[in-house]
C-alpha cells in the first residue's frame, strides 16, 4: 500500500503512478460517456454508441500521450 501511495504523490517520476492515474482518467472517461448516452434519450444504434465512445476514449489516450510524454 505504501508503493501506491508514494507513486501517487509524485506520478511523473514512475510508471506505476502514471499507469495509475491514467486507468483513472480513461475509466472516468469512458464511464462519463457511456452515462451521457444511456441518459440522453437519442435513437443511435449500440453499434454507434460503442464507436462514440471507442474515438473518444482514444483521443483521450492521444491527449493523455502528448501532455504527459
Amino acid at each position: 500500500m505504501d508503493l501506491i501511495r508514494a507513486a501517487m504523490a509524485d506520478p511523473f517520476n514512475n510508471i506505476l503512478g502514471l499507469f495509475i492515474y491514467f486507468l483513472a482518467v480513461v475509466g472516468i472517461t469512458v464511464l462519463t460517456l457511456t452515462l451521457l448516452l444511456h441518459l440522453i434519450p437519442n435513437p443511435l444504434s449500440r453499434r454507434i454508441r460503442s464507436a462514440i465512445i471507442g474515438t473518444l476514449t482514444v483521443i483521450i489516450i492521444v491527449l493523455w500521450v502528448l501532455l504527459v510524454f
